[in-house]
């Protein structure tokens, strides 16, 4: 987590961890496609690209190819 983003911010990514893998997937395909999504509906522009950043950043650990 980047301890400089609003706690609100912060709050909205790990509420969207919190529902698992496929969601965050689901979730980061929506923000970048230029949807609203249900768990972000409360930000603002700015702070849903905050969301992405950080749901992108968190995932790319798991991805990450284990060679």
């Amino acid at each position: 987590m980047n301890p400089d983003q609003p706690a609100h911010v912060q709050c909205v990514v790990e509420s969207i961890c919190g529902l698992g893998c496929d969601r965050v997937r689901a979730v980061i395909r929506s923000l970048e496609a230029g949807e609203l999504v249900g768990e972000t509906s409360g930000l603002v522009a700015s702070q849903r690209l905050e969301v992405l950043a950080e749901l992108k950043a968190i995932m790319s650990v798991y991805d990450k190819d284990p060679r």
